[in-house]
């Protein structure tokens, strides 16, 4: 199972569950304990989100991001070293922002 959790400079990001092992892009990573149905509530949860399109679009983009962003922020518990720590802190990092962009909290950079 694989899907999107972030978009960073206009490329996808990908998650994946396979034999339970988490791959990020493609590359293994040591999150511990993720399971199936996890990832299904998740998918499910933005699958969901369809169901939003033709309304406000930035709106409904910064409210795909903090589901995103929940799921990201479970998974950094379970993360293990610091590549890993990082690499979703990243993500994390892009996901929060954009949905501050959205809000109004941050300014739009030049």
């Amino acid at each position: 199972m694989e899907v999107c959790i972030a978009e960073m400079r206009g490329k996808p990001v990908m998650f994946a569950l396979r034999a339970g092992v988490v791959f990020l892009d493609g590359k293994p990573q040591p999150v511990k304990y993720v399971t199936e149905e996890e990832v299904e509530k998740f998918v499910a949860s933005v699958a969901s989100m369809a169901s939003l399109s033709g309304k406000d679009a930035q709106g409904v983009q910064a409210l795909l991001n903090a589901k995103r962003a929940a799921f990201v922020v479970s998974l950094l518990g379970r993360a293990v070293g610091d590549e890993c720590v990082s690499e979703l802190t990243r993500i994390l990092d892009h996901l929060h922002y954009d949905v501050l962009l959205y809000l109004g909290e941050v300014e739009e950079p030049d």
